[in-house]
């Protein structure tokens, strides 16, 4: 691949958004109920870290548009939420 930029609709990204924060919060759930033996809470906790750096990463990009639309209350809701 020669770049390392991608194109997205602006419906697509909220449905990442979305996507992204309902497994964060139920990975999250997951890791708090305690029912996860030693090697699943590792793998757990290891993708909810790779979900909360995608995130952040896709949030700071969008954080950066100068063109670009309004998010849903609720979607924002979740991000303050995170933060």
């Amino acid at each position: 691949m020669t770049s390392e930029n991608i194109s997205v609709n602006w419906s697509d990204t909220i449905v990442m958004f979305n996507s992204l924060l309902r497994s964060i919060e139920q990975l999250r759930a997951q890791i708090d109920a305690d029912i996860l033996d030693d090697d699943d809470l590792f793998d757990a906790e290891e993708e909810l870290n790779d979900y909360l750096t995608l995130l952040a990463r896709l949030r700071k990009k969008y954080t950066e548009l100068t063109d670009k639309g309004e998010l849903p209350a609720a979607l924002i809701n979740k991000f303050n939420a995170l933060a």
